[in-house]
């Protein structure tokens, strides 16, 4: 049995409609590590994700996954300042990286390859 071609399009405009919004939803937010948890970060050519992330001040576990196809790392800093940084971690391995952070905006970017020129950074707010 088959549908007819205007329900079928309506179908497929329905469920397109649904999939962009879920996408638009995930791009927007902000993630946010569990007090005394960990943040996972995935670092690639194009991008560190999650793009905004929330933290509570204190001692934080970022955990970064390389999903990229090129060796990435991940620096933390404040104000232009590093404070604390991953040893270069190859495609599809992870490294942590354990930083004590006060109230306030840091940065997340990898520092290999002109990631940084590029625009693959992202931020994490401490408050």
């Amino acid at each position: 049995m088959s549908l007819p071609v205007s329900r079928c399009r309506s179908l497929h405009a329905t469920l397109a409609a649904l999939l962009v919004g879920g996408l638009l939803t995930a791009c927007g937010a902000a993630h946010h590590a569990p007090a005394r948890g960990a943040l996972n970060v995935s670092v690639n050519e194009w991008r560190v994700t999650p793009e905004h992330a929330d933290a509570a001040p204190g001692t934080l576990l970022i955990i970064v996954h390389n999903a990229g196809r090129l060796a990435h790392n991940l620096v933390l800093s404040r104000d232009g300042v590093h404070v604390s940084s991953t040893p270069p971690i190859m495609p599809g391995q992870s490294a942590d990286l354990l930083a004590t952070v006060q109230k306030g905006g840091y940065q997340l970017l990898s520092s290999m390859v002109d990631d940084e020129a590029t625009g693959v950074y992202g931020t994490l707010n401490v408050g």
